[in-house]
């Protein structure tokens, strides 16, 4: 039979050969070598599909691991679960409250990935570089080494002072608890004695209220009294006005254990007050809202503490350079030479990089670093000290997520309770005097530190900071430009304008009384003068 080709079924192929039952070609000689080009063809289609196979699942494999690196990292940009810092109320209407977590810090995390700890050692191999910079500088100019240390040796001079001084604060601390034991045992006994029951509780009220202020007071005078160095003097500032959060976090979360306290009722009576273990441990764990436990580590690593505390040594000695080779040059000659206009614009964008940069160091210095070992040293588990400030699209996101520690007691003991005594829905009240507050406390600190009155802090942090939280939400990527735009023009000129006041302290003779001239800036008629 034939096909529609006129071929027949069984026809010849064109060498002459026939199929076999197994498909092989029977024929001359020539089929021989066919059939062997064939299986050479079907040898090189197989290789080929096996190779692609593998290449294919190799692609795919990379795929899959690049999707979960980025969700690894993209996870730290999202306010999930593990990087939440407040718990929502199931009470409509009531604000959420501070939860702690056994996590790292963000830092610690991102460390984990190859390409972020390359940027460690970047700034670890910039480190190195300045010292050797300053060991040449100095057997260069002077003949001596000196390392940048004259600078950190003046800055923490008088140590001892600070010392004791934190060791008279700590008793004083100490005694808030005592004094809170006392009174809430010893209340019960006016029990159904209305009168006197108020009589006690505002006669210690009152008691608490000037300890705060002389506690407020007397590490100020101390200060002043023994003439302490800048860095020694705000340490002891900072110490001061953590010891007063610390205070207030404790006696503000235990009161109302102790107004609701009943003799008659099942409440423990040891329960009143927690016991002065928990007290202390609290003082030097690093959080500023007061639990009565904290989620634990199970050990201590000390190779980590040490670590982290040869980390603050680095930024120490970080900020000394910056400061010894970027800034002092730009303005040491305040009072000395004429400063005009020009002058003080390229002294304004001349510091505008080494400002950042020692903000940067500041940052990691305390908040990861110094925030870390004391969390190690206390197996404190939650070490979630900061957000990833630097992605924030707006200054709301960034101060949310700046500073943490400092951040939490400031919503949890003015922001919320501001809400409870007002009984309002609007926030703007509450973020206000928030800011307010902060921008005082910073205030007060610098003032005493540099030893003049010069709120332009104040003004930048309660002002310009607090109008652009409320100004600009976006969530693109321009928001985060503006951001640092502004972050480091407002750093370089606030650091400009602080170095020319300290400088015109020194090199400029006082022209009013004492008291005017630390409310006065001294730089504001200093520049006159020597035109």
């Amino acid at each position: 039979m034939e096909n529609m080709n006129g071929e027949s079924r069984t026809s010849r192929h064109d060498n002459g050969a026939l199929p076999s039952k197994h498909g092989r070609l029977e024929g001359n000689g020539s089929s021989d070598v066919t059939m062997k080009k064939i299986a050479k063809l079907q040898e090189l289609q197989e290789n080929m599909i096996r190779q692609m196979d593998e290449q294919f699942k190799e692609i795919v494999g990379h795929m899959v691991e690049g999707i979960d690196n980025v969700d690894h990292v993209n996870h730290f940009h999202y306010d999930n679960a593990k990087y939440s810092n407040r718990a929502k109320s199931s009470k409509d209407g009531k604000l959420s409250d501070k939860i702690f977590l056994a996590r790292e810090s963000l830092l610690t995390d991102l460390f984990q990935i190859k390409h972020f700890y390359t940027i460690y050692n970047i700034f670890i191999a910039i480190l190195i570089i300045l010292f050797l910079n300053t060991a040449v500088y100095d057997i260069v100019s002077t003949g001596t080494l000196n390392l940048g240390l004259s600078l950190i040796q003046w800055n923490f001079g008088k140590f001892h002072i600070f010392f004791l001084m934190w060791i008279l604060m700590m008793i004083g601390t100490v005694g808030v608890y005592c004094s809170m034991h006392f009174w809430a045992h010893y209340r019960k006994e006016y029990y159904g004695k209305s009168a006197s029951r108020k009589a006690w509780d505002y006669g210690w009220l009152g008691l608490y209220i000037i300890y705060q202020v002389i506690f407020g007071i007397w590490p100020v005078a101390q200060v002043l009294k023994y003439n302490l160095p800048p860095a020694s003097s705000m340490a002891l500032l900072m110490e001061q006005v953590r010891l007063i959060m610390k205070s207030h976090a404790f006696v503000r979360s235990n009161i109302p254990r102790a107004l609701t306290y009943k003799p008659h009722s099942e409440q423990d009576e040891k329960k009143l007050i927690p016991e002065f273990g928990h007290f202390l441990y609290f003082l030097f764990v690093p959080t500023l809202v007061y639990r009565d436990s904290y989620p634990r580590t199970h050990k201590i690593s000390w190779h980590k503490v040490i670590w982290h505390f040869l980390e603050v040594v680095g930024v120490i000695f970080y900020v000394s350079f910056i400061f010894e080779r970027f800034l002092v040059p730009l303005f040491n000659q305040y009072g000395v030479k004429h400063f005009g206009p020009e002058h003080l614009v390229v002294s304004i964008f001349g510091s505008m990089m080494p400002a950042t940069l020692a903000f940067l160091c500041a940052f990691f210095g305390l908040l990861h670093s110094w925030m870390n070992a004391f969390a190690e040293m206390t197996r404190f588990a939650d070490r979630m000290f900061y957000k990833d400030w630097w992605n924030a699209n707006s200054y709301a996101e960034y101060y949310r997520m700046w500073n943490l520690v400092v951040h939490d007691w400031l919503y949890t003991y003015i922001f919320k309770d501001y809400c409870l005594l007002i009984k309002s829905k609007s926030r703007l009240g509450p973020t206000l005097t928030v800011f307010i507050v902060s921008a005082i406390v910073h205030e007060y600190i610098l003032m005493f530190v540099f030893r003049f009155f010069y709120p332009l802090l104040f003004v930048a942090f309660g002002g310009f900071s607090a109008a652009l939280v409320f100004l600009t939400g976006s969530s693109s990527k321009r928001g985060n430009l503006f951001m640092w735009l502004t972050l480091c023009l407002g750093t370089g000129v606030l650091t400009a304008a602080y170095s020319m006041e300290w400088y015109a302290r020194i090199n400029c003779p006082q022209v009013l009384d004492t008291v005017t001239d630390f409310f006065v800036p001294r730089s504001w008629f200093c520049n006159a003068v020597k035109q």
